[in-house]
């Protein structure tokens, strides 16, 4: 009698076909389009590989500053998709200064250049969740689309979306990686 689906006993070979049990199978297609997936969503358009002035999607390793100093600047990787973008930091393993990857979506408003609407979430020392933080940037692509300069607001907020203090003019600038 065969297992039932919610079983979590192994399957004995007696119950598997050729040695390879249908978990198994499964198992290794699901990891084969997963890692596909993964892939996919890394790859970028040939023009955009080529730095095409026009193109921001791609992998860019970028350096993160406040216009103001409030904060030291930090190394970060950004993935720029088709209309959205992950962005993960140094801080984001700092524990005084725990944060969620920025996630976002960015539009084209003219030639290279992009509007970018982002959030990350903030936590204390001991990982419990403090509040957000949200980022509006404009960015600009250099003549080669090979760098990039953002500039706009962040804005923390507490857990009960309350502001903490005034925006912060922040810097992005980037390279593109692929």
């Amino acid at each position: 009698m065969p297992k039932s689906a919610k079983s979590f006993e192994p399957v004995t070979q007696a119950e598997s076909q050729g040695g390879e049990t249908r978990r198994h199978m499964l198992k290794g297609a699901g990891m084969l389009f997963g890692g596909g997936g993964a892939l996919a969503a890394l790859a970028t358009p040939a023009d955009a590989q080529n730095g095409a002035p026009d193109d921001i999607t791609g992998l860019w390793g970028a350096v993160i500053s406040a216009k103001d100093n409030s904060f030291p600047a930090f190394p970060a990787f950004e993935l720029w998709g088709d209309g959205t973008f992950i962005g993960s930091g140094q801080p984001d393993l700092t524990p005084a200064a725990l944060g969620s990857s920025a996630w976002g979506r960015w539009t084209k408003v003219a030639d290279r250049k992009f509007h970018l609407i982002a959030r990350f979430w903030t936590y204390d020392p001991t990982a419990n969740p403090t509040g957000f933080a949200t980022v509006d940037f404009t960015v600009t692509l250099s003549a080669d689309g090979k760098r990039y300069h953002g500039v706009g607001p962040i804005q923390f907020f507490d857990s009960n979306g309350n502001p903490l203090g005034p925006p912060t003019t922040t810097f992005d600038d980037g390279a593109r990686i692929a």
